[in-house]
C-alpha cells in the first residue's frame, strides 16, 4: 500500500490531480487542511509522499516544508507552486523536495507524480514492484 498525505485547504481542485495515481489499486489518501494537522498526521503514521498545495490554512506549503524537514528529513514530498523554476529551486533548496506540481494540476501531473514516486519506492523497497499493481 502506498500512503499519500495531501495538504490543502480545498481538495476538490486537487481531486483529478489525485485520479493520476489510480495506476494502482493500492493508494491511499490522507488529507490534511493546516501544516500543524501534517506534522501530526506524520509523527503518527508513515506515509510515502507528503504533496503540499501552495497555501495552506494556516501557512505557505513551502513554510511547512521547511517545519516538516525538521520533523521527518526522509520523507518523499512535493510542493503545488506557481513560482518560476529558478526562485521555486531558491525557495526549497535543501529540502529535498522531489518535484514541483503546477498550480491547478490535472491527472496527467498526477499520473507524472506517481510514476517518479513509484521509482523511487522501487528502488528503496524492491519487494513493492511486486505490491504495486501498474
Amino acid at each position: 500500500m502506498v500512503h499519500i498525505l495531501i495538504a490543502t485547504p480545498d481538495k476538490d481542485p486537487l481531486l483529478e490531480f489525485s485520479t493520476g495515481f489510480n495506476k494502482s489499486n493500492d493508494v491511499e489518501f490522507t488529507w490534511a487542511m493546516k501544516c500543524e494537522e501534517v506534522i501530526s498526521k506524520i509523527n503518527q503514521n508513515k506515509f510515502d509522499l507528503l504533496l503540499v498545495d501552495e497555501m495552506l490554512s494556516d501557512i505557505t506549503g513551502i513554510e511547512c516544508l521547511n517545519k516538516v524537514v525538521l520533523e521527518n528529513p526522509f520523507l518523499n514530498t512535493a510542493a503545488i507552486s506557481s513560482l518560476s523554476a529558478k526562485d521555486y529551486h531558491e525557495a526549497t533548496e535543501g529540502l529535498g523536495v522531489l518535484m514541483q506540481i503546477p498550480v491547478n494540476p490535472g491527472a496527467e501531473d498526477g499520473e507524472k507524480l506517481f510514476d517518479y514516486l513509484n521509482n523511487i519506492l522501487k528502488m528503496t523497497n524492491p519487494d513493492l514492484k511486486k505490491r504495486i499493481n501498474r
